[in-house]
């Protein structure tokens, strides 16, 4: 069967590039979850860690998941390099991980409570759940890079709501009556 028919609009021959400042703005709209991925240096020991705002479901089958990070994140490649990392999923309440990830330096979990997962990876302790993940693949995604990672374990943390980023603030998910 072949897909339907798609009305588009008439081709105005050169597509207008879309602004960045007007690209942030309307997507501003868009309310994310918080993830945390960290990992550690097998070599040095280090610990490495970052915020994302992208993370989703990709397979059940595989168990892939996906996130984006900035071309210019100086995080990431220590992140890639240590061949495995952890992902948890932050709750309402815990902002100060955000800050502390998104923060200059090089040991970013020493102000936080973590847990050591079978592979070395840091957990942020009180997440609402956890993945721990190898590298599957890279994609260009524009001025980011599409990461798509292989889960080898996964659990829920310990309940209560989401930590949301919307509108350039955080707060938390009610349920509408």
């Amino acid at each position: 069967m072949s897909a339907p028919a798609i009305a588009r609009p008439a081709d105005t021959g050169t597509a207008r590039p879309i602004a960045p400042d007007t690209y942030r703005a309307v997507m501003r709209h868009l309310p994310t979850g918080v993830a945390a991925i960290c990992s550690t240096d097998p070599a040095t020991g280090a610990r490495h860690g970052m915020i994302v705002g992208t993370f989703a479901s990709l397979s059940m089958d595989p168990a892939l998941v996906t996130f984006s990070v900035m071309h210019t994140s100086t995080s990431w490649p220590k992140i890639a390099a240590s061949g495995s990392f952890s992902i948890s999923l932050l709750a309402d309440g815990q902002q100060h991980v955000c800050k502390a990830l998104s923060a200059k330096g090089e040991d970013k979990l020493a102000p936080l409570d973590w847990s050591e997962s079978a592979w070395g990876d840091p957990r942020i302790d009180g997440s609402l759940a956890w993945f721990d993940c190898t590298l599957e693949q890279l994609l260009a995604g524009g001025d980011h890079l599409i990461v798509v990672a292989t889960v080898l374990e996964m659990a829920p943390g310990n309940g209560g709501a989401p930590l949301i980023f919307h509108g350039g603030r955080f707060g938390s998910f009610r349920e509408s009556a």
